[in-house]
């Protein structure tokens, strides 16, 4: 009895933290495209349908899918993965600021796939900082020196490197701290449901285990909670991909049937 009574508690605790966590992490994504004023029955169901996908494509390789989906929406490639990128950024940048004081506190757990994830939050902040700089001293010196032959083709990657980065800064402007705040939140939340699927089946859980589910996603390495808990939500997203794309049919069937 005390079993049942269990599952169907944490069972229900499970689909809410489940929703809250990807409110957040779906509100981040729209903050980030606000500005492309896409409807937002639309965005739901892109954010379900390509996060159901990362769930099923292993080793992120899900964004490439997710980057032509908010290119389609968009209307623009460029915003639509700059969009991506950007949201993955602040993803991960959350995640590295909270393993930092895990692994100080438990220095065994560190792996290549947190040290790689903390340079690379490092390596990029540092690029974005110097990046205007360095374009314009680039511009000049390549302008003053046009004798070199391929003075022209790098003028022209430059174009293109600043065309990236305006579209970049033009995203987060003014949201920088509400974006990471988010994302920190989603990381926090899911450290707590991933608690309750442990509790739920009998299976230890501390800092460790937040850590080895974190290698886990990223790497070929097992976890046993990683494992349940990718089936749970792929089960749960693939409900709210169905539900968001039937609404959003018969969004577009009400409007169509109103206009005749």
């Amino acid at each position: 009895m005390f079993s049942i009574v269990k599952f169907v508690t944490g069972g229900i605790l499970c689909i809410l933290w489940f929703a809250v966590i990807h409110v957040l992490k779906l509100f981040r994504m729209y903050l980030v495209l606000m500005e492309q004023k896409t409807g937002f029955g639309r965005f739901v169901f892109a954010y379900c349908r390509t996060t159901l996908a990362n769930l099923i494509i292993p080793f992120k390789i899900g964004e490439i899918y997710r980057m032509i989906v908010f290119s389609k929406i968009t209307g623009s490639a460029g915003i639509g993965a700059a969009g991506v990128i950007v949201d993955r950024f602040f993803d991960t940048m959350a995640l590295v600021l909270i393993l930092l004081p895990l692994h100080v506190l438990n220095p065994s757990k560190i792996s290549a796939v947190s040290v790689f994830l903390a340079v690379f939050v490092a390596v990029t902040i540092f690029v974005y900082m110097i990046f205007p700089s360095a374009y314009s001293n680039l511009n000049k010196y390549i302008i003053m020196n046009r004798d070199s032959k391929n003075s022209m083709t790098v003028l022209k990657w430059l174009e293109v490197l600043n065309s990236g980065y305006e579209y970049i800064r033009r995203l987060v402007r003014g949201k920088y701290a509400l974006i990471l705040l988010m994302s920190f939140g989603a990381w926090v939340l899911e450290g707590g449901l991933l608690y309750i699927i442990a509790w739920m089946f009998g299976i230890d859980y501390d800092a460790g285990v937040f850590s080895d589910y974190i290698t886990s996603i990223l790497s070929t390495s097992y976890s046993e909670l990683q494992a349940k808990y990718t089936l749970f939500s792929i089960v749960l997203m693939a409900v709210f991909t169905l539900v968001s794309g039937v609404t959003v049919l018969f969004s577009v069937k009400g409007r169509k049937t109103g206009n005749r």
